[in-house]
């Protein structure tokens, strides 16, 4: 029988103005839907594209979860490696394939399930802003809220982006005035473009952003 465990957000990140690159986690035993949703302030294409180093569409070719030591020194949890063909390279510089760190997986009989936390799935391609890691691999920029679904007709209509999945509770920034084009939340943006036109919306906030 499989144990899972869920992992949540610490609650003080419910205030924060943008996602912290490294969250806090708790590690707390029960059932996945018995713990609360974790709250993640909505990132816009902007936000993406300027924490990101990397932008592109690929498949999941296959993946490993193993047990790693907590880096703030809270024990083990287990994290994910995804083999990630690239099939297309929208923004930075990469060949071939790489590998995707992400949050949660299964090791044996105990899984951890993580709120918020981008799911790549064996065969099913997706657009991913990604940022390097010290160790050669590579995360998802935002968690779920850099992960788009692809969808791939087979009557060769232009391919599209579904919407980031298992996103968590998502906030808006507070802000005095309304948002501008540019600071609307990328789900609402990228959601049901065509990966072409993804793809000009990355260029042309890689334009603004470029040192």
């Amino acid at each position: 029988m499989l144990l899972f465990f869920s992992m949540r957000l610490a609650p003080a990140l419910v205030f924060c103005v943008t996602l912290c690159s490294a969250p806090d986690f708790a590690h707390l035993p029960g059932s996945p839907r018995a713990a609360m949703a974790s709250t993640f302030v909505e990132l816009s294409v902007a936000e993406l594209v300027s924490k990101s180093n990397l932008v592109v569409a690929g498949t999941p070719l296959d993946a490993r979860s193993l047990w790693e030591d907590d880096q703030g020194g809270r024990g083990r949890r287990i994290v994910t490696y995804t083999h990630l063909r690239i099939d297309r390279v929208i923004d930075g510089q990469v060949t071939g394939e790489l590998w995707v760190r992400t949050l949660g997986g299964e090791v044996g009989d105990v899984g951890q399930h993580v709120d918020g936390e981008a799911v790549l799935t064996t065969s099913k391609p997706a657009l991913l802003f990604l940022r390097a890691l010290a160790d050669g691999t590579h995360a998802v920029v935002g968690m779920a809220q850099g992960h788009y679904p692809l969808d791939t007709p087979s009557d060769g209509t232009p391919i599209r982006l579904l919407p980031p999945r298992d996103v968590g509770r998502l906030v808006g920034k507070v802000t005095p005035t309304p948002l501008a084009q540019g600071q609307l939340p990328a789900r609402l943006v990228l959601s049901g473009q065509t990966l072409d036109a993804a793809a000009k919306l990355v260029w042309a906030e890689r334009r603004v952003h470029a040192p």
